[in-house]
């Protein structure tokens, strides 16, 4: 390996949703072999409080979503409010314990994706590669891929309180977007609007991406990106969204058999030599280029 003798380009490039995916050298190997992504169950990760949550009451979901439509409603000088009629609320009741099964159903069944925001975290790097036996791919999520795969990227959450999930908090995100779409509609047409397929779409999507990306703040120096899918399983996506490989330590068996690999099967991915110092520069990134180089008996 020699460092790369290229400069970087200068020219102004379109914002990239880029995210960091720590891989020990087997599990390095393993998905570079087989060019798969795998999205897990919640209930397959180190976190015993992952997608769990609570659902708020229906007096509490009520009052989210009047407090929603009353606040968008007086900002085009209109009434308006939600309301359910004392002889629906059985019902209504009945209804919203449904939801909240199938609700509670739809989060165990996703598939997560966890990855983190920056190649140089120095705790990532001990206990996800192997304390720096492995290896950080920078992904790189296109709209083609995200679109085709119905893959949704979220921010975690971090938070010491307790985990009481309210759909109507992110109604109240959809329909003040509407709003502010659509500066020319009634509020007539603001609320048929949120009665159509694709409002009702995005409202369960982000709702579940939501409920299963709230982790306790113990977990806060992840800076955890996810990316969700509706159901768990692998996809066929690694040639799709790597860009580059990152290493710190060359010492180890997998090593060699990935920089391989790289060559072969991933040829335009860019690699990078990662140190870190206790002076400045603190953390030192190196290009570097692939050489095959002939070998003589």
């Amino acid at each position: 390996m020699e460092p790369s003798k290229s400069s970087d380009d200068k020219q102004v490039a379109p914002p990239r949703r880029v995210s960091f995916k720590y891989r020990s050298g087997p599990a390095a190997l393993r998905c570079l072999s087989d060019g798969l992504v795998y999205f897990a169950k919640p209930s397959e990760f180190n976190d015993c409080l992952e997608a769990k949550f609570d659902h708020s009451s229906v007096a509490d979901y009520i009052e989210r979503m009047d407090r929603s439509i009353r606040s968008v409603s007086e900002q085009r000088s209109c009434a308006g409010g939600y309301a359910v009629p004392e002889g629906d609320l059985a019902s209504f009741e009945a209804k919203t314990a449904c939801d909240d099964v199938n609700f509670l159903e739809a989060t165990q069944r996703v598939g997560i994706y966890s990855t983190a925001s920056r190649p140089d975290n120095q705790p990532m790097w001990t206990y996800y590669s192997d304390n720096s036996k492995g290896f950080c791919f920078e992904l790189e999520w296109p709209d083609t891929v995200l679109g085709r795969y119905q893959i949704a990227p979220v921010g975690v959450l971090y938070s010491s309180a307790a985990r009481v999930h309210n759909r109507a908090d992110i109604f109240d995100t959809l329909i003040r977007e509407e709003a502010e779409l659509h500066p020319d509609w009634s509020m007539d047409q603001i609320l048929e609007e949120t009665r159509s397929e694709f409002f009702r779409f995005r409202f369960q999507m982000l709702n579940t991406c939501r409920a299963v990306s709230i982790k306790h703040s113990d977990w806060s120096h992840e800076h955890e990106v996810r990316f969700v899918t509706p159901r768990a399983g692998p996809l066929p996506i690694m040639g799709q969204i790597l860009k580059r490989v990152y290493f710190v330590r060359t010492d180890f068996p997998e090593w060699g058999p990935v920089m391989m690999l790289l060559h072969q099967l991933y040829p335009t991915v860019e690699l990078a030599k990662m140190s870190f110092q206790h002076v400045e520069p603190y953390v030192r990134v190196q290009g570097m280029t692939k050489k095959l180089v002939p070998v003589h008996e």
